[in-house]
């Protein structure tokens, strides 16, 4: 195992603050409950704290931490907008989604499902175990001191179950051993590249001119799903050829247009069975299916389970902030 205390002469930094120390009060605005912390524990090496967070309609900051971190959404679903370049943009995530931030990088973000608390689970990585192990993987493009990508849609399961595996051991009482492995172990796989799911989000930053214009298209097709979504429609919203959409949209998103459309229709049908009473009919029309037939046949064919089924599997209660705790 890496010495994350050491560099590469041999000598181990001082480390000014513990990881708790750098988290606390930065991400604890609003009502909210906490279920398990690894402070408690004594992990040193890794930081992990489970909490479920009360809906609020008001925004609510995070704080810019010393370390790189991890936000995972421990719901089945939820949608939460980030306010980035003068803006609120909604992403929606599911289990194992969530948000990955570099040190130094502040958010702003606010829930939107009215009246729904959200669970979540914070991961914390030493920025001096990221620095060890750049060196070790020898990454041409981390250097120390840098930072991992800033990326506010992360779908990566394999860190995902990680990080569960981890909540687990800390409830069974492991050591920092542990906890010590699974940073280096997660900081080598973001390092080399490993993690997919960035999706358009990552493209965002590099603020190119095809990127706008994929972002115009992306909202419109999440403000009109109900309408026809097709590519000549979608071209014209970009104001570009079909052909060169088609093409700029695979390679961005990593999909066709077609495919992105049905998913998120797919998911959108999905948070609608679970969050509210809507007749399927009335599902499958906002969604952009002609009939409430068509919409069941796609729903099975792509979960395996009619949307009566899933409804009926995936019903969640909605949680007031008044039944959470400070």
């Amino acid at each position: 195992m890496l010495d994350s205390g050491a560099d590469q002469g041999g000598r181990r930094p001082k480390r000014m603050n513990s990881l708790a120390d750098d988290v606390r009060g930065k991400c604890d605005a609003g009502h909210s409950k906490e279920l398990l912390t690894s402070e408690s524990a004594g992990w040193k090496s890794l930081y992990l704290r489970s909490r479920v967070k009360a809906y609020s309609p008001e925004p609510f900051p995070i704080d810019a931490f010393a370390n790189p971190s991890m936000i995972l959404v421990l719901e089945r679903s939820f949608r939460i907008s980030h306010f980035s370049e003068g803006r609120w943009r909604k992403i929606d995530y599911t289990r194992g989604t969530g948000m990955l931030t570099p040190a130094g990088c502040p958010r702003l973000v606010r829930h939107d499902f009215v009246g729904k608390a959200l669970n979540l689970l914070l991961l914390v990585v030493p920025q001096e175990t990221v620095d060890v192990v750049a060196q070790e993987v020898q990454n041409p493009r981390t250097l120390i001191g840098g930072s991992l990508s800033d990326c506010p849609f992360f779908d990566d399961p394999v860190v995902g179950n990680l990080a569960f595996s981890a909540m687990s051991a800390l409830q069974n009482g492991a050591p920092d051993f542990y906890a010590q492995a699974a940073a280096q172990w997660i900081s080598a796989h973001l390092l080399l590249g490993a993690t997919k799911g960035f999706e358009w989000r990552q493209s965002l930053a590099k603020e190119r001119i095809s990127d706008y214009r994929l972002v115009r298209v992306l909202e419109y097709i999440e403000a009109h799903l109900s309408e026809s979504l097709n590519l000549s429609v979608l071209s014209k919203e970009a104001g570009i050829s079909p052909f060169h959409f088609a093409t700029l949209f695979r390679k961005a998103v990593g999909a066709t247009p077609h495919r992105h459309v049905q998913h998120l229709r797919m998911e959108a049908a999905k948070r609608m069975l679970a969050e509210t009473d809507k007749a399927v009919l009335d599902i499958a029309l906002t969604c952009g299916f002609g009939t409430a037939s068509q919409f069941a046949a796609a729903f099975r064919r792509k979960f395996s389970q009619s949307p009566t089924e899933y409804r009926s599997s995936h019903y969640s209660l909605r949680i007031g902030p008044e039944k959470s705790k400070d």
